[in-house]
């Protein structure tokens, strides 16, 4: 059918008045076309140049742990957390915790409380005592460890001695189980888990303490000691793969490195319980290899692991 010349006159203005009322819309969907692509490309280019995090303290936050949390003098409470050895917060040993009492009870204990201590202890009179009130033991508990007295397993609570009328706990002593300590390393095993490896004074052991972080600090979740490995003076490791030692992961999400040091790239991750073949040592990393199967094919990973993350096998 075939348009006469009046009709396509008509037909392009309609064209260009629909147009002309559409422009605006048009506009607006090109200019958030265009937003939307800018917004992705920035957001690829972003991600291209992020730093990655590390879970690994830095020198300056042990020291704060070392100087700050732990130590300065010995009423630090946060180092009477470290006198026994408990996996959770209920089996704490209350008597070890509050062997040298809480100074504000401590230094209100009245003749009358001595005297009732003397029919319990005759050495009362002679030596220092430390003393515990109820209600100071449940509210250390619960912004320490996140637990109650009534929660806890109460363990060493059998060698305090209790005083009804006071409504508090008594030590009589005449040393002190207080230990200072040194944080050697530690690591975040997730957002708000802490693991902190350290080694005390009078103890040759090593130990590993685990905090929650908190709003206002953190609160304490463990107190272990880190499984026995072999004196790292023994590791003699020659070129013979006879002469290789093994290895146990001792925490979970451990990081192998490319090389002995803290900030270089992480090869692969490895959890708790993991053995491993040791095949060198480097400052004061472990290089570890395992085999692993990939596609029913085994392929031996090599990567550099912190010694304290690792609990040697004979």
């Amino acid at each position: 059918m075939r348009l006469k010349g009046g009709e396509i006159v008509v037909r392009v203005y309609e064209l260009k008045k629909v147009i002309k009322n559409h422009y605006v819309w048009f506009l607006l969907w090109l200019t958030l076309v265009f937003m939307v692509c800018s917004c992705f490309f920035k957001v690829v280019n972003a991600s291209d140049i992020q730093v990655p995090y590390s879970d690994i303290l830095s020198e300056d936050e042990i020291q704060m742990f070392n100087t700050e949390f732990f130590n300065g003098g010995t009423d630090n409470m946060n180092n009477m957390l470290l006198t026994s050895e408990y996996e959770k917060p209920e089996q704490i040993d209350l008597f070890q915790l509050f062997y040298n009492g809480i100074s504000s009870a401590t230094e209100q204990i009245t003749t009358e409380e001595i005297f009732l201590l003397t029919l319990l202890d005759s050495q009362a009179p002679y030596l220092d005592i430390a003393k515990i009130t109820i209600n100071e033991m449940d509210a250390f508990l619960q912004e320490n460890l996140g637990i109650t007295l009534k929660t806890a397993q109460k363990i060493g609570i059998e060698n305090f001695y209790y005083l009804e009328r006071y409504n508090s706990f008594y030590v009589v002593r005449g040393d002190t189980n207080f230990d200072w300590c040194t944080i050697t390393s530690g690591k975040w095993q997730s957002d708000d888990i802490l693991l902190l490896e350290y080694e005390k004074e009078y103890d040759s052991a090593k130990w590993a303490v685990t905090l929650r972080k908190i709003e206002n600090g953190y609160q304490f979740i463990s107190n272990r000691k880190c499984l026995e490995t072999e004196s790292d003076k023994n590791l003699e490791i020659g070129n013979d793969i006879s002469e290789y030692k093994t290895g146990i992961i001792n925490t979970d999400r451990v990081r192998a490195r490319s090389s002995a040091d803290v900030e270089a790239s992480p090869m692969f991750a490895l959890n708790k319980g993991v053995k491993v073949n040791i095949l060198g040592m480097e400052n004061d990393f472990y290089k570890i290899g395992i085999v692993v199967n990939i596609h029913e094919e085994a392929v031996e990973m090599i990567g550099y692991v912190k010694k304290e993350f690792v609990c040697l096998e004979k």
